[in-house]
């Protein structure tokens, strides 16, 4: 994985997530068999609204270290300084605070280990996710030390993220830190932030599963995200982190403060299950060159933004304007009071072809031709 841009690449972070789940997914028998997937195929309602600490916590780790300058900030605008305000005046110090400028240096010379913000989206709790790592570290990566099968497979998955010695070392002081921040910090904040937002996010549940997952329902079926979990995450923003398996999908979205902003929630998880129409309308319409050039970067941070405004207009004309101001305030550009969708074209350029090709493939996910 290259630098992050001032656009966010498409798809290069979730391409990083799907190649991290191969170690979890059965196949075969004998010797080369892997492990079962860590986390099992949901039951019970079609994409139930999760709130999980643990993604809030890793994700929070990532934000708290990253220097974002994405046109779509990768965390929500002014997290990290409000979470330094906030644990300054409380007089907190953590072990994330004192490892900040390792951990910050390892991945401004590594760029790759960004990737690893997926990883939490495969743990169920933190419980499991550090049993995992503590199975990872203590074979030091190689997973013909492990002791059994289902360690190999953990140790294998962790292992492609973290192949080098210093890459382990980075795993390790993270994790650490993380507990302690959790300990002396953010489980405290967190859960205090979930009673506040208790109202929005039952808002945001009844209004996900009686309007917009029904009608998004087909369109998620034909595009392989037919269920999942949705998770609300307290660091994000307009970007989401999404992890597209069919009926084991897992987004990590915006979390809406108020009753009011209940439909953020709805915004962040159209930018992020268009993804997959919006890399092939890209990629088909730009020719090598183009990609090399770093064309397919731009287009496809743009292609996230304009193709999830045409899946929400389909289901909701009128919200698709409110998408629109939201997130022309989140990439920080003039957000008018009328006629919003033409100032995100503006603001997010493509050419037409590029959105012929996604209006056409939404239109076939929800058999309007």
């Amino acid at each position: 994985m290259e630098v992050l841009r001032d656009v966010r690449p498409l798809g290069r972070l979730k391409t990083i997530a799907l190649a991290l789940a191969l170690p979890l997914m059965a196949t075969a028998c004998g010797g080369s068999r892997q492990a079962a997937p860590l986390r099992p195929e949901p039951t019970g309602p079609q994409w139930p609204i999760k709130t999980r600490e643990h993604v809030d916590l890793w994700l929070h780790g990532f934000a708290m270290l990253q220097e974002d300058t994405a046109r779509v900030p990768l965390f929500a605008r002014g997290y990290r300084e409000r979470m330094t305000v906030l644990k300054n005046s409380r007089n907190v110090y953590t072990d994330l605070d004192a490892n900040r400028d390792r951990l910050a240096r390892a991945i401004a010379g590594k760029p790759a280990l960004v990737g690893a913000q997926f990883i939490a989206l495969y743990f169920g709790s933190w419980e499991e996710l550090t049993r995992a790592f503590e199975y990872f570290q203590t074979a030091e990566g190689d997973p013909s030390r492990a002791s059994n099968q289902e360690a190999q497979g953990i140790i294998a998955f962790l292992a492609q993220q973290f192949p080098t010695p210093e890459d382990r070392d980075f795993a390790r002081v993270f994790v650490r830190a993380l507990g302690d921040e959790s300990a002396k910090f953010h489980h405290d904040w967190w859960v205090g932030e979930q009673r506040q937002r208790s109202a929005a996010l039952a808002r945001a549940d009844d209004l996900w599963q009686d309007q917009w997952r029904p009608a998004l329902q087909r369109f998620l079926n034909h595009t392989q995200q037919a269920n999942g979990d949705l998770m609300p995450s307290l660091s994000l923003g307009g970007e989401g982190r999404a992890l597209p398996a069919g009926n084991g999908s897992q987004f990590a979205v915006a979390s809406p403060s108020t009753p009011d902003s209940a439909e953020v929630l709805l915004y962040a998880f159209v930018h992020e299950a268009i993804g997959g129409i919006a890399q092939v309308a890209v990629n088909d319409n730009l020719t090598p060159v183009q990609k090399r050039n770093g064309l397919a970067d731009q287009y496809g941070s743009a292609g996230l933004v304009r193709g999830g405004a045409i899946l929400i207009e389909r289901i909701n004309p009128a919200a698709a304007e409110r998408y629109a101001r939201w997130y022309l305030a989140q990439a920080g550009e003039a957000v008018p009071s009328s006629n919003a969708l033409a100032a995100l074209a503006a603001a997010f350029p493509m050419p037409e072809e590029m959105i012929e090709s996604m209006r056409r493939q939404v239109d076939i996910a929800f058999g309007g031709i």
